[in-house]
């Protein structure tokens, strides 16, 4: 087909390759095609489904940050918690997707990734869910060869690659991305290491990506799956449940006698700082030569206070004050406290902003890791923040 396509001298069209091109596009609801317009056709698709409706069970272009970790498989990779978090969700949503779509889970969601070595791990966590993942019957699971050519409602994309392992790979070639995206009829989900993808080098198909899925009320709100390879032995892991267990957890450890602190919380408010005790903690700690590193988000951050500063600087200068740098990393997803080497706390709780109470408090779940397995994680996700300040 390449062959023909140079071969053909038929080009009406300067800025796209030789040949007459179908434009119309039926497939996909408009937010899902408009990436794969932007990223290979130049903006010349026309839509002709139209927009994902207002009574829409999922977002048509949504995610959930994963803090996974990708290994070596062999010449593939694998990301365990990544695997689990998406077969999970597809587990608790069975539901209401099959209500809605009149058919069995298997033949709704379809799942994507670049590696076979994942596609063996999305297959065994299938398996512990009663989930059928093989046979004519069982749910898609596969490459991006896996759905070329075919469709489905839901579209879970795995990309495997987290801070410890770049990904460029998926930036090879356009047609990757392009090809899993515009599989989605109503919904393409991503479930990995949005961090990453955000950092992608600009331009790139993932960082397009990016921008077309990071964007208010497409995130999913589920719970993360815990990192196995963070626990090293049985009863080494601690849950926290509520906002009440996660101030009590950072207030205890702020108090401990450590020496190096790291939170990272996307969302910061000086109110929530003072109102739960976290700001004199901080303070306190600083006081005694504890280090303290504190990252948030501008872009989350940049609405006005009342004394007429961003909300962000308003909590700099509190902190400034009392001798802790705020560090600013503009599309940050993760949230996470690490103290000194051996304690590690990740999940999906903003440490320095939830809501304690009220129509907008959410329900949150973090995992608390101590072991001497956490130091080199402690390690990379250092030297991540600090790559991305710079």
């Amino acid at each position: 087909m390449r062959l023909a396509q140079r071969a053909c001298q038929v080009s009406p069209w300067p800025d796209l390759e030789p040949g007459l091109w179908l434009f119309e596009h039926r497939r996909c609801h408009d937010e899902i095609i408009a990436y794969s317009n932007a990223l290979c056709y130049k903006g010349k698709l026309r839509p002709r489904r139209g927009s994902a409706p207002s009574d829409r069970l999922l977002p048509a272009m949504g995610y959930f940050h994963v803090d996974g970790k990708a290994v070596r498989a062999g010449n593939s990779r694998s990301n365990l918690t990544e695997a689990q978090s998406i077969v999970a969700w597809i587990a608790e949503n069975r539901g209401p997707l099959e209500e809605r779509y009149g058919r069995p889970v298997e033949e709704i969601v379809g799942v994507v990734t670049p590696f076979g070595a994942q596609v063996r791990e999305l297959r065994r966590a299938c398996t512990a869910h009663n989930i059928t993942a093989s046979g004519r019957t069982g749910m898609t699971i596969g490459t991006v060869h896996a759905l070329q050519g075919a469709e489905r409602p839901v579209v879970i994309f795995s990309p495997v690659y987290s801070k410890h392992a770049d990904g460029g790979f998926i930036d090879g070639s356009p047609s990757m991305l392009n090809v899993t995206v515009s599989r989605a009829k109503d919904s393409f989900l991503l479930f990995g290491d949005m961090d990453v993808l955000v950092n992608a080098v600009p331009g790139s198909p993932r960082a397009l990506l990016s921008s077309f899925l990071d964007q208010p009320g497409q995130e999913l709100d589920f719970q993360p799956a815990p990192r196995a390879d963070l626990q090293a032995s049985k009863g080494r892991m601690q849950m926290l449940r509520n906002a009440a267990e996660h101030d009590s957890f950072l207030l205890n450890v702020l108090s401990a006698v450590a020496q190096r602190y790291l939170i990272v919380s996307p969302w910061i408010k000086l109110r929530t700082m003072e109102r739960t005790g976290i700001l004199q903690a901080v303070e306190l700690a600083a006081a005694r030569g504890a280090k303290i590193d504190i990252y948030a988000d501008p872009l989350l951050n940049a609405n006005l206070t009342l004394g007429g500063t961003s909300q962000i600087d308003e909590a700099a200068r509190a902190l400034e004050q009392i001798g802790v740098t705020l560090h600013r990393i503009e599309k940050l997803h993760s949230k996470i406290v690490a103290v000194d080497d051996n304690l590690l706390c990740v999940g999906s709780f903003n440490w320095l902003s939830a809501d304690r109470e009220g129509q907008y408090a959410r329900h949150e779940m973090s995992y608390v890791y101590r072991s001497n397995d956490v130091e080199g994680e402690i390690r990379v996700t250092r030297e991540d923040l600090k790559r991305r300040t710079r």
